[in-house]
């Protein structure tokens, strides 16, 4: 006999769970003049973030594309945005389009606050004369060479074509628009931790300053000395953030690990949610971990010591940095009482140990899946850089 025990809960079906998520989400749609839009834009009630515009920014083909468009009425994907309480509006999807179109205006704002003052069009795939042309003649990007200002009939097409925007209210789950904005840019070109990045501007922008000022750091930059292509997708914020979630990460969350991205953007949330992460301690402890590390070993630091020829060589490697920096930070009072040259020595012996190691030799490498590195890798670098008897 089939059935469902007296006290058996019974399982959500398909249609409940539709109803009760849906309830969880609130959206409307508005449409409004370009010109309407950069209005909300200079008066504060259109959030676009400063920070999002090195990460988006489209070359000029790409913008004078857009523009070509708006000048044909080819239909512009509609911009997303979620509504906070305060009631602006924070741009989820349509970053790059709103501030191509209001560089183009010569009214976007850089992050100092300073006009992003624009470049002329190059021309379109339709309109051949756009080659050149510029919003104002007197609001040109420096050095830049213009052969004509659009007439004010021209302007005035262009300030009345319509954007659709999707609005994800206030009222919605707290996190939908994070989850919106990963899904509507999981297919773009943004790496993941770019879009992480944005994900951390959304919710605090200190807070992704903050973590870009430890990437900026010289030693951090020196020690890992990751490539060109690597900085470009993010990859040193990326680590940096792998550092903190994995020296502050408790057993719990360490727990049941699938996937890195996941495991980097639950501690993130968990960073910027939380009153008592003292941000102040942790850039100090960041700052001298890898002091001591490019002391010690330089860009030698996380790459592959050779145990017969005694020697380090290779690329980095994150297995390394993981277990190495996880280690130092655990014991980190230990390791500042120290006097310099006998820290940067015994950094250097540890270092070679790490690679040694029987754990660290049977979890690290390519194609193991984080629930398989990462927790010991923490318990590697726990043990190896322990000074206690």
């Amino acid at each position: 006999m089939t059935g469902t025990a007296p006290h058996e809960e019974k399982p959500v079906g398909l249609q409940e769970e539709i109803v009760q998520r849906s309830r969880e989400i609130h959206t409307d749609r508005y449409s409004m003049a370009i010109n309407e839009a950069l209005s909300m834009y200079e008066n504060g009630d259109l959030e676009i973030h400063p920070e999002f515009q090195r990460i988006f920014r489209w070359r000029m083909q790409q913008q004078s594309r857009l523009i070509e468009s708006v000048f044909l009425g080819i239909p512009i994907p509609p911009i997303f945005v979620a509504a906070r309480e305060d009631g602006v509006w924070d741009v989820v999807d349509g970053v790059q389009r709103l501030s191509t179109l209001f560089r183009f205006m010569a009214a976007l704002k850089k992050e100092d606050g300073a006009l992003d003052l624009p470049e002329p069009l190059t021309q379109g795939d339709y309109l051949k004369s756009l080659e050149g042309v510029v919003w104002d003649e007197a609001k040109v990007a420096p050095g830049a060479t213009f052969s004509v200002e659009l007439s004010d009939a021209q302007k005035r097409f262009f300030k009345r074509a319509r954007l659709d925007f999707q609005i994800v209210e206030h009222t919605s789950d707290s996190q939908s628009k994070f989850d919106l904005f990963q899904r509507l840019n999981s297919g773009t070109h943004l790496s993941e931790q770019e879009a992480r990045n944005c994900l951390a501007v959304m919710l605090d922008p200190t807070f992704y300053r903050w973590l870009q000022s430890l990437t900026a750091n010289s030693n951090f930059a020196q020690s890992t000395n990751i490539s060109e292509r690597q900085e470009e997708e993010a990859y040193g914020t990326e680590i940096a953030l792998r550092y903190l979630g994995m020296v502050t990460a408790q057993p719990s969350d360490l727990t049941g690990l699938k996937d890195v991205g996941e495991f980097l953007t639950t501690r993130m949330r968990a960073f910027i949610a939380s009153d008592t992460y003292d941000r102040s301690f942790e850039k100090e402890r960041f700052e001298n971990v890898f002091a001591w590390l490019n002391e010690a070993l330089g860009d030698a630091a996380f790459k592959r010591f050779d145990v017969y020829k005694g020697s380090f060589g290779g690329r980095f490697t994150v297995s390394a940095f993981e277990a190495i920096t996880t280690g130092l930070g655990l014991h980190y009072s230990d390791w500042s009482a120290l006097q310099s040259s006998e820290r940067s020595v015994l950094i250097a012996e540890r270092v070679k140990s790490v690679w040694q190691d029987p754990v660290f030799q049977a979890r690290t490498g390519a194609g193991k899946p984080a629930s398989l590195r990462i927790p010991y890798m923490v318990e590697v670098g726990r043990r190896i850089f322990s000074l206690g008897e």
